[in-house]
């Protein structure tokens, strides 16, 4: 959940992942906080380059996707998740707690039907 500053212009500044005082909140998700990532370096007075965007939106969607297949391997017992590195299960177990506090369960991408593979 990025918090940003603004510059004079009213454009991005900075990210931080805490809110400070004067910090605004902006979904991960929002077009000038995707254009900030995408921004060549150098300032976020210059304009993302549209396909580092494209290629940007695209790496979270599968992000998501390979997150619900290793749910789903899990789930089938393929993997089991106790045998994955410590890191990587605190990292899911992370950002499972995090979808559930902001979906409520509703976040899956795979809904009720995980069990058709």
């Amino acid at each position: 959940m990025p918090y940003i500053q603004r510059n004079e212009q009213g454009k991005i500044s900075s990210l931080t992942m805490s809110g400070e005082a004067s910090g605004e909140f902006l979904p991960a998700e929002h077009p000038e906080v995707l254009q900030f990532l995408t921004a060549p370096s150098g300032g976020s007075d210059k304009v993302g380059d549209p396909s580092a965007l494209e290629m940007l939106l695209s790496d979270l969607k599968l992000i998501r996707v390979i997150e619900d297949v290793i749910d789903l391997l899990i789930t089938k017992r393929v993997i089991i998740f106790s045998d994955l590195p410590l890191p990587v299960q605190q990292k899911i177990l992370l950002k499972k707690g995090k979808r559930e506090k902001l979906f409520g369960g509703g976040g899956d991408f795979l809904g009720a039907e995980k069990g058709i593979l």
